[in-house]
């Protein structure tokens, strides 16, 4: 056991009752939020300087049925997703989370980039401690960026419960402001009718040789349709559940923001009869580009506009499922009754309350587990290409079976486990060595010790050795997409000369294709410990993560506040033991 650990120990425990009350008189008195996503979204008028917008979000368990079957559902303020929390660029948004749900939690706002508060991007074993049952925690920070985000659980696996929700934040001279009359925002996402607390155990089991458990349908912002003659008897299921409708007036253009907060799921979107003109992507303004059809994997965003131009009359919303990773008859669920051809109503005013009889735009397969062509999407405003490049690093990707039989997910073979009751942050902070970190940490640390600090860069290799598509996200940052490989290209390193060094698109998440390499780049400018990881819930809980140490020698100055380390204070020594014996058991 370490003696920083230790020490930190008996520190925490010295203070542990005025950091709990500091905890506690931080709270504010937040507005509690409801949204309903069928209904336009009114965007935040401008101020004139940035403002504090204060939020309270309980979570709390609660018998819904998304798609027709009831089941607990880990609400936040009672609603599946999650409420709109709205904010303009430069504003302090505070959070106050208050857990019901009878067991741990936290929240990742996704995309957010934390600068100067990497405490609070709510990652478990990374930049905090789990906020306790019947417990109140404040997140606290500024908003340096606009564009379509979204927030979701970090802890387990309570992001395939309903632990998740749209985060929009409106920037000052967005230039498509007047180009669409109204906005809706929309998830897709996959759903289980079985929790979490029962799959993971199974999922996880030494004597498990399935592949990932399959969902029981797809939702549309929060709806969708179960066949509930697949039900299991004594269940309830509503077999005429609502069916997801957006409703539109002719003559007028709709900005609809995009996510997809799936655990497994890609999906492949479109509107029969309306082409979709892209104009944001991962909250990153893009020049317009129009499609039929828009490939969306895991996390990821678009922003899109619509011209509502057709006769007035009802159309059919798709968004078709693609699994993209294997599936054998050992797998959780492999007999699902998912219908992989989710559906909503685009409604135009004063249509008639009939289903649409629309057809589809061709269904393009080949668009199933990939992205949009990086090579169509281009930066709305010129950036340039950071070129001092202080850091590169190889990450392979794989699974891997360990003695006991177990598959564990791996980047470099070494396969991530978190210590929940001792933060990677806090450890930096505290003066462990963060280049000497154990192999279970998956930690790659990086200073900038020459040339233009300002130009700063970081490259990842994200190198696929298997036959899955994985969708990569890093947190604290965007980052340069420089070469996306195709399908089966194969794992040695490309060539410098096919990277796009001219005008690469800007993501926070980017699928890696099979059996190929993806190279990222980000300016690395953001002190903090930033987790990357595959956005597939299960790879994730697998251990397909590491941790991006980044500017350590700025990084240790920092000071966490007393409300984030106090949700250290309840765990003791014996569990900080035997957390680290389970990593290197794993």
């Amino acid at each position: 056991m370490k003696f920083e650990l230790i020490f930190t120990f008996f520190v925490l425990i010295s203070s542990s009752n005025s950091a709990w009350l500091d905890r506690r008189s931080q709270s504010s008195e937040c507005a509690y939020v409801s949204s309903d996503l069928f209904k336009p979204l009114e965007p935040l008028s401008p101020t004139d300087s940035p403002v504090t917008r204060c939020y309270n979000l309980e979570l709390v368990v609660k018998d819904l049925a998304p798609d027709g079957f009831t089941r607990p559902v880990w609400s936040v303020n009672g609603q599946f997703p999650g409420p709109i929390l709205q904010a303009n660029y430069g504003d302090r948004i505070l959070i106050n989370v208050t857990n019901k749900f009878g067991d741990p939690a936290s929240i990742h706002w996704h995309g957010i980039f934390q600068k100067g508060t990497n405490f609070y991007d709510g990652i478990v074993g990374v930049t905090q401690c789990e906020i306790p049952n019947k417990d109140t925690f404040l997140y606290n920070f500024t908003l340096e960026q606009y564009g379509t985000h979204w927030y979701h659980s970090h802890f387990l696996a309570q992001i395939v419960d309903g632990l998740q929700g749209p985060l929009i934040i409106y920037g000052p001279k967005d230039p498509y402001y007047g180009k669409y009359d109204y906005e809706y925002v929309m998830t897709l996402s996959d759903w289980y009718h079985t929790p979490s607390g029962i799959l993971l155990p199974l999922f996880r089991a030494d004597t498990y040789k399935g592949a990932d458990p399959i969902p029981d349908s797809g939702v549309i912002s929060g709806l969708g349709q179960y066949d509930c003659k697949a039900a299991p008897k004594n269940s309830t299921c509503n077999s005429n559940n609502k069916i997801a409708t957006y409703v539109v007036k002719k003559g007028k253009k709709y900005r609809f923001r995009i996510i997809n907060t799936s655990a497994l799921v890609h999906y492949i979107f479109s509107i029969d009869n309306h082409p979709l003109t892209i104009i944001e992507v991962d909250g990153e303004l893009v020049k317009p580009v129009t499609l039929n059809t828009i490939p969306i994997n895991i996390a990821q965003r678009y922003s899109v506009i619509l011209d509502a131009n057709q006769p007035i009359d009802n159309y059919q919303i798709r968004a078709h499922i693609s699994i993209c990773t294997p599936i054998n008859n050992l797998t959780i669920n492999y007999n699902s009754a998912l219908n992989y051809n989710v559906t909503g109503i685009l409604k135009y005013d004063d249509a008639k309350d009939k289903l649409p009889t629309s057809k589809a735009y061709p269904l393009n397969t080949s668009e199933a587990c990939r992205d949009v062509n990086p090579n169509i999407l281009k930066p709305y405003y010129e950036k340039k290409v950071p070129k001092n490049v202080i850091s590169t690093i190889k990450a392979l990707v794989n699974f891997n079976i360990l003695p006991t039989g177990k598959t564990v997910a791996s980047i470099n073979n070494s396969s991530f486990v978190p210590d929940v009751s001792y933060p990677t942050n806090q450890e930096i902070i505290e003066g462990v060595n963060p280049y000497k970190l154990p192999n279970y940490d998956n930690a790659y640390a990086y200073d900038c010790n020459s040339g233009d600090c300002n130009d700063a860069a970081v490259d990842i290799y994200i190198i696929n050795n298997n036959t899955d598509s994985h969708p990569f996200h890093l947190h604290g940052h965007r980052f340069l997409v420089l070469y996306n490989g195709e399908n089966h290209t194969g794992i040695k390193p490309p060539n410098k000369s096919d990277f796009n060094f001219k005008d690469p698109v800007f993501r926070d998440t980017v699928t890696v294709l099979p059996n190929s390499t993806t190279v990222i780049r980000y300016n690395a400018n953001n002190p903090g410990v930033w987790f990357f990881h595959c956005h597939i819930q299960w790879h994730l809980n697998m251990g397909m993560a590491a941790q991006m140490i980044e500017l350590p020698s700025i990084f240790k100055n920092t000071t966490i506040p007393n409300d984030v380390t106090a949700l250290c204070v309840g765990d003791d020594l014996d569990n900080k033991s035997k957390g680290n014996i389970n990593k290197m058991t794993k």
